[in-house]
């Protein structure tokens, strides 16, 4: 099966090349005499491509969409077929031979295959010519307008009270292309110069003036040019919404669509024949329109499509695409306008609100392979802005539009404003971002969390816990925050303080200071992302008593830099003192000189300066003035870290040094779906108490865990040298949509594996007695996988996890993990 899936996979992929142009040029003359001949004509086979000899029998051919075949015919001579070599420039001079009186037999045979066909294969035939990455270099200028608009507006909305006495709303209500009322809250527009060279592939873009409103976060505008919506129809698959479309246009495409030859016409004096698509078979990512393609070669004039039927995406209920190419130089065929039409909303017949996306977008003044100087396309961003890029008058914007906005364009922001001034939005704005982040804003204060009210433990019993941070009123540059807590049973206060610095405020060129302290209890070995011991929500969903739980002091700081396009720099110090709980699964121990004799540890004591470099290539974030998320590279994610333990330095008890490599990379595979994979390499150097060698994550709860070893417990297994590796397969529909009775529910399915293995030197217990339940890995690495269903319902996932290996007896190897999220 599994062969057979990657030759499945393999096919799929078609070689990569570029397409350079072929001149051949020479003289024709009588084959006989040996006299010139003018006016013969000369074209390449199976092409319009030709031209005619000129008055002393010469002829040239320069082209991108030459074939291996030339042909010279002329009455009264036989026709003559010559073999070129393509992308090369040749001379090829012809006698033509005096055809003979003699007539032969002609025999009429029905076409071989259908005439949709044979163009779509000539369509394919040409397609790596008509794409405009065959070019050596290209630029123009573009302009981008994003509009969101809340749709699914019937009469009841305008009906309501508040609404009839917000005029303002009334005002700025617009109808759909399906009729239906929408109310505009969201419009962006970006002019910039696009720059494009091939040879090293490398892509720049100026942002000249962008604005949004109804939006305050200014860095989300660095995706609303070019560079991150940029739909090729050539390419095979178009990835939209984290999902891979079969282009019409893909090499395999005729095994996904079929396709129907239904009219001629001219379109801007060029001839065009109009080639209609629809998918085989429902449920898969395909599209459903039509097409005008040149009648000599063979490129796309128009395209226009939408997202087929039973789709398996999720909110997504139409997707419209419309793309217009011209000849901007001869056989250079571009983009130059273009729309695309989203209809977001929970289901198809819902009556709650959505949204329409909409996206309009021009371009102009293009250079055909007229490339910059190199320095020109080296930058530390890839999307640069030009200084006042960010605010443009009024007089700049109406020259620079490629197209003048509408009324009701014009007034989103004023109607925005409007709308926040209201105390019921103010409310509803407010209780979202209570749902999102737990927390809620009171003016220059947030208070939560809402995710850690309470919680359960053994140490603690019953935990009540209360943070506060200050919001993005307080300050753009400085965030303070803390956190309090009460055990009742081991009646201690937890709590911590954290301020954080943003030095730069530059998106492009982010700079985060931090300080922190904190005071609580933590379980050694849990994922950096699994929900805390204080969570409430992890309290629930515990398969087994937290019975390893330690105290834990630390304070730091640290500093993150972005010191180039791909490149993040990290450096910290902490300070971290670990103790023993009182209903502790074990005394920290230390060995003496007699033997069987053991000294008890009240207290554990490390200073870490840690040191990471990241390379991500073409990495980019949709960034806060604190935080930021990352919109994930296409190319796999390398991370190098050093961490040095100093002895004596305020208090540490041991010298060592870590050493280790991770890489990650997310990667769509086709109709396959998408993957996940990666590797953790890493080794330790000097002496340490256990607590701070590598703790290999489990986890103890039906929460599922993306990174961790979902079967593994905690503090199980414990190495100083370690190799870890993981893959998880999301197939999308691949699978479950060939079933008629689950097409309808679009799930999907997933798989996964995940391993570790690594050894535990014995000098460590020098420092701290390794206690009794962490246990070696030997010969055999620890090895678990799973299956699961996700997309249940749009947002669940359940997956049914197996251990491989070291299993543990008298306990099934196998368990039920879960989680939610949101994808489309």
């Amino acid at each position: 099966m599994r062969i057979l899936l990657l030759l499945l996979l393999l096919s799929t992929v078609s070689p990569i090349s570029w397409s350079q142009k072929t001149k051949v040029f020479g003289t024709v003359t009588d084959g006989l005499s040996g006299e010139i001949l003018p006016f013969v004509k000369v074209r390449f086979l199976n092409s319009k491509i030709g031209t005619i000899t000129d008055s002393i029998g010469n002829y040239e051919l320069d082209t991108y969409y030459a074939t291996d075949t030339l042909l010279f015919y002329y009455i009264g001579y036989i026709t003559v077929k010559k073999f070129i070599v393509k992308d090369q420039e040749q001379r090829l001079d012809i006698a033509l031979p005096v055809a003979k009186a003699d007539f032969e037999e002609v025999v009429v045979q029905a076409p071989d295959e259908w005439p949709s066909t044979t163009l779509h294969k000539k369509v394919i035939a040409n397609k790596i010519i008509n794409n405009k990455e065959k070019l050596e270099s290209y630029e123009y200028e573009v302009y981008n307008k994003v509009q969101v608009d809340v749709n699914n507006i019937g009469e009841k909305f305008k009906n309501l009270e508040l609404v009839k006495r917000l005029d303002l709303v009334m005002d700025y209500l617009d109808s759909s292309d399906s009729g239906r009322s929408v109310l505009p809250v969201i419009l962006s527009e970006n002019v910039s110069d696009f720059y494009f060279r091939n040879n090293p592939k490398m892509k720049k873009e100026v942002v000249k003036a962008t604005r949004i409103s109804g939006m305050e976060n200014i860095t989300i505008n660095q995706f609303l040019g070019d560079m991150y919506l940029d739909v090729n129809i050539y390419d095979n698959y178009l990835s939209l919404f984290n999902k891979s479309f079969i282009s019409p246009v893909a090499n395999f495409a005729r095994n996904y669509y079929k396709f129907y030859l239904t009219d001629s016409a001219f379109i801007d004096n060029k001839y065009c024949f109009q080639l209609k698509f629809k998918p085989k078979r429902s449920g898969e990512a395909t599209f459903q329109g039509e097409m005008w393609i040149h009648d000599t070669t063979y490129a796309i004039k128009q395209f226009k499509a939408n997202i087929s039927p039973w789709v398996n995406i999720n909110y997504v209920q139409d997707l419209y695409i419309e793309h217009h190419f011209n000849q901007v130089a001869p056989e250079v065929w571009m983009l130059t306008s273009e729309r695309m039409i989203a209809d977001l909303k929970l289901t198809k017949k819902t009556k709650v609100y959505g949204f329409y996306g909409r996206r309009h977008s021009t371009r102009t003044n293009y250079k055909i392979n007229k490339k910059q100087e190199d320095e020109f396309y080296r930058s530390d961003n890839t999307v640069e802005f030009e200084e006042g890029a960010l605010n443009r008058t009024s007089e700049y914007w109406a020259n620079i539009r490629h197209e003048p906005l509408s009324s009701q364009e014009k007034g989103i922001d004023k109607m925005v404003d409007s709308l926040n001034n209201l105390r019921f939005f103010k409310s509803l704005k407010n209780v979202l971002y209570l749902a999102t982040t737990g927390y809620y804003p009171f003016g220059k204060i947030e208070l939560g969390s809402a995710f850690s009210l309470f919680s359960v433990n053994q140490v603690e019993q019953l935990r009540f816990g209360l943070a506060l941070r200050t919001s993005n009123e307080f300050s753009h540059r400085i965030e303070l925050g803390g956190n309090l807590a009460y055990g009742l049973r081991d009646e201690k206060f937890k709590y911590g303080g954290l301020i954080r610095v943003n030095v730069t405020q530059k998106p492009k060129k982010r700079t985060m200071l931090r300080f922190y302290y904190n005071y609580d209890i933590e379980q050694i070995g849990q994922s950096p992302s699994a929900a805390s011991v204080a969570s409430t929500f992890g309290t629930l969903l515990r398969t087994g008593p937290l019975d390893k739980l330690t105290y834990v002091q630390r304070y730091g700081v640290d500093l993150e830099k972005d010191v180039a396009k791909d490149i993040i720099l990290f450096a910290g110090f902490e300070n971290r003192q670990i103790s023993p709980t009182n209903v502790s699964f074990q005394n920290y121990l230390r060995p003496t000189n007699l033997p069987g004799v053991y000294d008890t540890i009240n207290k554990l004591t490390t200073s870490e300066i840690t040191m990471r470099f990241r390379w991500a290539k073409n990495e980019e974030f949709v960034s806060g003035y604190f935080d930021r998320t990352s919109i994930r590279s296409k190319y796999p994610v390398l991370c190098l870290q050093t961490v040095l333990g100093v002895k004596d330095f305020l208090g540490a008890d041991n010298n060592y040094q870590k050493f280790e490599l991770i890489v990650e990379h997310r990667t769509p595979v086709g109709i396959l779906g998408r993957m996940n994979y990666g590797l953790n390499i890493g080794y330790i150097n000097g002496n340490a108490a256990y607590p701070f060698l590598k703790v290999h994550e489990g986890n103890q709860s039906y929460w599922l865990l993306t990174n961790a070893f979902n079967k593994m417990n905690f503090l199980e297994f414990v190495s100083d040298k370690y190799l870890t590796a993981f893959i998880e397969n999301h197939w999308d529909g691949f699978f479950l949509d060939s079933a008629p009775l689950l097409k309808k529910l679009k799930l999907r399915l997933v798989t996964s594996a995940r391993m570790a293995y690594g050894t535990l030197s014995n000098r460590h217990e020098q420092v701290m007695v390794f206690p009794s339940f962490i246990k070696q890995f030997g010969r055999i690495p620890y090895v678990e996988s799973s299956v699961g269903i996700e997309n249940i319902l749009k947002i669940g996932r359940v997956d049914l996890f197996c251990r491989l290996t070291h299993r543990i007896p008298g306990e099934s190897p196998y368990g039920v993990r879960f989680r939610y999220y949101i994808n489309f």
